[in-house]
C-alpha cells in the first residue's frame, strides 16, 4: 500500500514538473493568425461609445510564446479602447508581456467613442493595432464611420402630468425631455437620437420633415410622447429609387428605430419603447419606417377626456415585441398601411373609434400560437380582470389579415355595442382544429363572404415575409378581388390602382 501511494505521488510530481513547462515562453516570431485583417466598426454616433467587436488572436505555433507589446498605433490620443484577455492595460491602449501558449488563442474586444470633428474627410476614424515591433511587427486595421446627430437628453425632466399619463399606459419610472420650441421642428440635416422619452407638450406641434432619421437608444425606456393638446405630424414622402437596380436615391421616408445600428439588430424587436399618442387633435403619420420597437403606437385616451386621434397613411411598422399598433378609445384611419410581426397582435383595437381602415396589410408570423394580425374588442383586462366593456366600432375595406395562426382575427365581443365590418378583405380563418371558434357568431361576418366579398381560403402569396417584404405575388389571392376605390387610387408606393384593384396595401407588379 506504501508504495501505491508512494508511486502516486511521483506521478503528481512529476505532473507538476511537466505543467511548469506552459509558463516558459519564447517571444513572438510574427507569425500570429488573426480572425480578421480588418476591424470593421459599423456607423456610429458622434461621442456615443459604440458597440463592442471581437478579434481572435491565434498561436498556431508549438511554443508558447508572449508577445511583447500589444497597442494602439495612435497610442493614448486613439480613441479606440482594448481589453486583451480581460486585461485593460495602460487605458485601454497599451499592453505588455502578453502570453499566448501553444495552439492556443487570445480574444481583443474593441470598442471606439469618437467626435465626428477627429473624423476624416469621409467621416471614418481609422488606427490600427500593432503587435510586437521591428521585423515581428504585425497589425491590424481598425475603422469605423462616425454620424454627427441632434441628441436629446433627459434634461429638461417631463412633469409630474405626463408622468402620470405614462404611468396609465404602464410606462413607469422613465426619464424623459420635454421638448422646447427650437426643437420642434425635425429635419434630415442629420439624425435625431433619443434618450428617456422625449414629450411634445400640450399646445406645441411637433413637424418632422422628409428623409428625417430617428432613433431610440437601446432601452425599452425610450420613445416619444404627444401630449393630450399637442400635435405630431411626419410629412415622410415616397423614397426616390432607381428603376434599375432598386437602390434608394434620396431618403424621402422618415424612420424611427433604435440606435444599434449592427447589421445583427436589424430586425431586433423590442429595443426601444414606444409613440405614444394621447392627442385629440389633427395628428398625421405619412410615410413612416417604424420598427424594432415593444410597442409601435401606443395610441390611448381616458374616456372623459378627449379621444386621440390618428391619421396613418403609407407607412409600415415591423418587428415590435408586443404591438405594431395598440389603441384605447380612440379614432384612427389607416390606408395604404402595412405591419408585420408583433409578439401579441400587429394591431389592436381595444373599444372607441370609429377605426377605419383601408388597403392595409396586416400580417404577423410570430412564433406564437397566441399572436394575431388583427384584434378587435369591447373590451380590456386590468389586473387579469375584464374591464367594463365599452362599445367599438371598426371598418376594415380591402385589406389583408394574414399570419401563421390558423386564425388571425380575434374579436373581442362583450356587449351589445360592438361593431365590426369587413368587406373586401383576405382573412386567415382556418376553423379546422379551432373547435371554440366555432359557435362564436361574432365570425359570421368572415364566413358570409357573398355578402361582403371577403375570401378566407386564398393565400396572398408575400414576397418574403421574413425579410418584411409584402408585396404580393403572381399567385396571390389578393389579385383583383378587391372592391374599387376612386378615393385610394395609388397603393403605398403610389402604383395607379386598376378596377378590378388588389386587396392589401401593395398593388401586384409584373
Amino acid at each position: 500500500m506504501r508504495n501505491v501511494l508512494f508511486l502516486t505521488l511521483v506521478g503528481i510530481l512529476l505532473s507538476l514538473s511537466s505543467c511548469r513547462k506552459d509558463f516558459e515562453t519564447v517571444a513572438s516570431n510574427g507569425t500570429l493568425e488573426f480572425s480578421k485583417s480588418k476591424v470593421y466598426l459599423d456607423t456610429v454616433f458622434s461621442k456615443i461609445s459604440s458597440s463592442t467587436y471581437t478579434l481572435k488572436v491565434y498561436n498556431r505555433s508549438n511554443k508558447d510564446i508572449s508577445i511583447p507589446s500589444i497597442q494602439l498605433e495612435k497610442g493614448l490620443t486613439s480613441k479606440f479602447r482594448l481589453m486583451v484577455d480581460g486585461m485593460t492595460g495602460n487605458q485601454g491602449k497599451q499592453f505588455s508581456n502578453v502570453e499566448l501558449l501553444a495552439k492556443d488563442s487570445l480574444y481583443i474586444f474593441i470598442e471606439a467613442t469618437v467626435n465626428v470633428n477627429e473624423t476624416q474627410a469621409d467621416y471614418t476614424y481609422n488606427d490600427r493595432i500593432l503587435f510586437d515591433n521591428g521585423n515581428n511587427q504585425q497589425s491590424v486595421d481598425l475603422v469605423t464611420l462616425v454620424q454627427d446627430a441632434h441628441f436629446i437628453f433627459p434634461t429638461r425632466a417631463l412633469n409630474s402630468t405626463v408622468k402620470e399619463k405614462l404611468n396609465i399606459a404602464g410606462v413607469v419610472g422613465v426619464e424623459g425631455h420635454v421638448l422646447t420650441d427650437s426643437e420642434l421642428h425635425w429635419t434630415k440635416d442629420k439624425p435625431y437620437v433619443i434618450y428617456g422619452y422625449a414629450a411634445v407638450p400640450d399646445g406645441k406641434t411637433l413637424i418632422i420633415d422628409p428623409g428625417t432619421k430617428v432613433y431610440f437608444h437601446a432601452d425599452t425606456y425610450s420613445g416619444l410622447i404627444v401630449d393630450s393638446t399637442a400635435k405630431i405630424l411626419v410629412n415622410g414622402s415616397l423614397n426616390e429609387i432607381n428603376t434599375t437596380t432598386g437602390a434608394i436615391i434620396t431618403q424621402n421616408e422618415v424612420t424611427f428605430e433604435a440606435d444599434r445600428l449592427e447589421p445583427d439588430f436589424e430586425d431586433t424587436p423590442g429595443q426601444w419603447g414606444t409613440v405614444l399618442l394621447f392627442s385629440g387633435q389633427d395628428n398625421l403619420i405619412s410615410h413612416l419606417v417604424l420598427k424594432n420597437a415593444t410597442v409601435g403606437l401606443y395610441i390611448q385616451s381616458n374616456v372623459s377626456n378627449t379621444t386621440a386621434k390618428l391619421n396613418i397613411e403609407n407607412s409600415q411598422i415591423y418587428n415590435c415585441s408586443n404591438y405594431g399598433i395598440l389603441t384605447f378609445y380612440s379614432q384612427i384611419t389607416g390606408q395604404n398601411l402595412v405591419i408585420n410581426s408583433a409578439g401579441q397582435a400587429s394591431l389592436a383595437c381595444y373599444e372607441g373609434g370609429p377605426y377605419m381602415f383601408t388597403h392595409c396589410t396586416f400580417n404577423n408570423n410570430w412564433q406564437s400560437s397566441k399572436q394575431s394580425a388583427v384584434l378587435v374588442s369591447d373590451f380590456h383586462y386590468e389586473n387579469s380582470v375584464a374591464a367594463n366593456p365599452t362599445s367599438v366600432t371598426a371598418t376594415f375595406k380591402n385589406c389583408i389579415i394574414y399570419g401563421s395562426n390558423n386564425f388571425e382575427l380575434y374579436l373581442g365581443h362583450a356587449s351589445n355595442s360592438f361593431a365590426a365590418t369587413f368587406n373586401h378583405c383576405l382573412v386567415k380563418f382556418n376553423e379546422s382544429g379551432n373547435s371554440n371558434m366555432n359557435a362564436n357568431t361574432d365570425y359570421d361576418v368572415i364566413r358570409s363572404s357573398n355578402t361582403f366579398g371577403n375570401i378566407t381560403t386564398p393565400e396572398p402569396k408575400f414576397k418574403n415575409i421574413y425579410k418584411n417584404q409584402l408585396t404580393i405575388e403572381a399567385s396571390s389571392g389578393a389579385i383583383g378581388t378587391a372592391q374599387f376605390d376612386p378615393l385610394f387610387p395609388f397603393d403605398i408606393l403610389h402604383n395607379t390602382r386598376t378596377n378590378p384593384s388588389d386587396i392589401g396595401a401593395y398593388k401586384f407588379m409584373n
